[in-house]
């Protein structure tokens, strides 16, 4: 029993754990080579259960929601609360808490993926899938053993994505896990992938992050489980398992890449170390990103949008329209990495959307969003406290204050 229960507890130290991935000065994509230890596989094993939920007085979604507003999640102290702030009242409207530690979630259409954590067993956390309008949950269930790692919900939210590992026989040297869909409609699952018994786990877990509506394919990454969760590569498939394909190599990629609205491109961040400052000091894991790339999906074309010389690249997402990209600049201040502006780039070009005062106390644009009728939204984290902005028209306006914890945007909610 004790060493099941340190093999549990080291196991779930390793999946809360948030890594990066190894430094390189260049960034190139292979489309040709398929990672050797997912294969596809029918699996006659328990599979994941889908099942709906009736939500407690405390988790219902208002009946009327405002007809423009921002979808934001609260987390403070291990536990998340959704809600809507509403543009027009300038007030946030909150429903359902529960606990999540660090955020994992998607957002398509009417529907909101976040993983719900059920103490210290990972094997005991599952998805929950809530329709902000009919406020309607739905729960996946991983089988037994297994712990849910990442999810895409499909672009219509009908179908997610997701990925599992099996704690209970995964070993450094193998790791057993699978990539399956959910049909949230018929509310069954299946197994699309699975790992090969015989080999080694060498680029990682696949781990679903994006969805696209234009290519149909699903995009994941690379997760190295005994290795503090170090992300790394950036794959593709199709829904049903077939056509995997590695995107972008083991050593490329650095920061959090992010899919155009239309579905049709991939940003993410990459490091040229020669463009580093010359004091600066790499911690374990992956320098910062100081080279903002966008991979055109269809044809493979990937070009530089932006970069930097003594400086980086912080927060990013794409622009409402998908033709620039919004991204925080870090420049090298007393030993370290400060945000210090937002801009909008485009390719070749950037202008400036606001300048951040670091003057008085270090801040950090945490997280980035525009909606269609053009306002822009940021989120300000200033010590253990977190503020949201507003800027519509040129007017930059200070809208909801968090004490103690973050605030994380999930997406622009427009009827």
């Amino acid at each position: 029993m004790l060493r099941m229960f340190f093999r549990y507890l080291g196991l779930t130290l390793l999946i809360l754990a948030v890594g990066c991935t190894s430094p390189s000065t260049s960034a190139t994509e292979d489309t040709s080579v398929k990672p050797s230890a997912p294969a596809k596989q029918e699996s006659a094993e328990a599979r994941e259960v889908v099942r709906p939920k009736k939500p407690d007085r405390e988790e219902r979604v208002p009946a009327r929601l405002p007809q423009k507003g921002v979808l934001v999640a609260l987390v403070r102290w291990g536990s998340t609360t959704l809600g809507v702030f509403d543009v027009a009242s300038g007030k946030l409207v909150r429903w359902s808490t529960t606990q999540t530690g660090d955020l994992v979630v998607s957002q398509a259409a009417n529907r909101l993926a976040y993983l719900v954590r059920e103490g210290p067993n990972p094997a005991r956390n599952r998805i929950e899938i809530l329709d902000f309008r009919s406020g309607e949950i739905l729960i996946v269930e991983p089988a037994a053993d297994y712990a849910i790692l990442g999810f895409a919900l499909s672009p219509e939210g009908k179908q997610l994505g997701y990925a599992a590992m099996n704690i209970r026989v995964s070993r450094s040297t193998q790791v057993t896990s699978r990539v399956g869909l959910a049909d949230l409609e018929r509310q069954d699952t299946r197994v699309t992938l699975s790992s090969n018994p015989r080999e080694a786990a060498v680029e990682g877990i696949p781990v679903p992050f994006e969805w696209s509506n234009r290519t149909g394919r699903i995009y994941l990454q690379g997760w190295l489980p005994f290795r503090g969760m170090v992300k790394q590569s950036i794959w593709a498939m199709s829904p049903d398992g077939s056509n995997l394909t590695r995107i972008i190599r083991e050593p490329d990629y650095t920061g959090i890449p992010r899919l155009s609205p239309d579905g049709s491109r991939l940003s993410f961040l990459a490091s040229d170390l020669e463009r580093l400052p010359r004091d600066y000091v790499a911690p374990p894991g992956a320098p910062p990103g100081n080279t903002l790339f966008v991979l055109n999906l269809a044809n493979g074309e990937k070009e530089p949008w932006a970069q930097r010389t003594d400086s980086a690249w912080g927060s990013f997402a794409w622009s409402e329209s998908g033709e620039e990209i919004l991204a925080v600049e870090q420049a090298w201040l007393k030993g370290r990495f400060r945000d210090v502006e937002i801009l909008r780039i485009a390719k070749g070009k950037s202008v400036s959307v606001e300048k951040i005062d670091q003057s008085e106390s270090l801040k950090e644009i945490t997280t980035i969003l525009e909606c269609r009728d053009g306002a822009l939204y940021w989120v300000e984290k200033n010590s253990a406290s977190a503020k949201l902005y507003g800027k519509t028209k040129g007017n930059l306006q200070p809208l909801f204050d968090l004490p103690e914890g973050h605030i994380e945007l999930l997406g622009c909610l427009n009827r």
